[in-house]
């Protein structure tokens, strides 16, 4: 069996973290990323960007599943980006979507993820 491994890279913004994932996300890798990501979304809302990620097994979707949920928990919440339309479909099937937001922008996520502030309504009504 292959070693097989995540990349991750963490960019913090203004009001959110941005999780950049690379790798394939199975029972081997799925462990790491899960301890990390739990540690982001207990911080701060979290845009996860998935484009990079090639493979996606059942425990690596369980990890995104259970992150969410933490998210949830902790008040904070978690978005998905570029997700490939093999995982979507199963994401969908699962109804796993309805948990975890699947978003064609970082924009999306955060408009998914961040509350409005009183001056971003104002400037709507005006």
């Amino acid at each position: 069996m292959k070693d097989t491994a995540v990349d991750m890279v963490v960019v913090e913004g203004e009001r959110h973290t941005h999780v950049l994932l690379s790798g394939e996300m199975d029972l081997l890798s799925a462990p790491s990323v899960r301890e990390r990501l739990w540690e982001l979304v207990s911080e701060r809302p979290l845009v996860v960007d998935v484009s990079g990620v090639s493979f996606f097994d059942a425990e690596g979707l369980r990890i995104v599943a259970a992150t969410a949920r933490r998210g949830l928990e902790c008040g904070t919440g978690m978005a998905l980006v570029g997700m490939r339309p093999f995982p979507e479909k199963m994401f969908r099937i699962l109804r796993m979507h309805e948990e975890v937001p699947l978003c064609s922008s970082a924009r999306e996520a955060l408009w998914c993820l961040l509350p409005r502030t009183d001056e971003e309504i104002e400037g709507w009504l005006d």
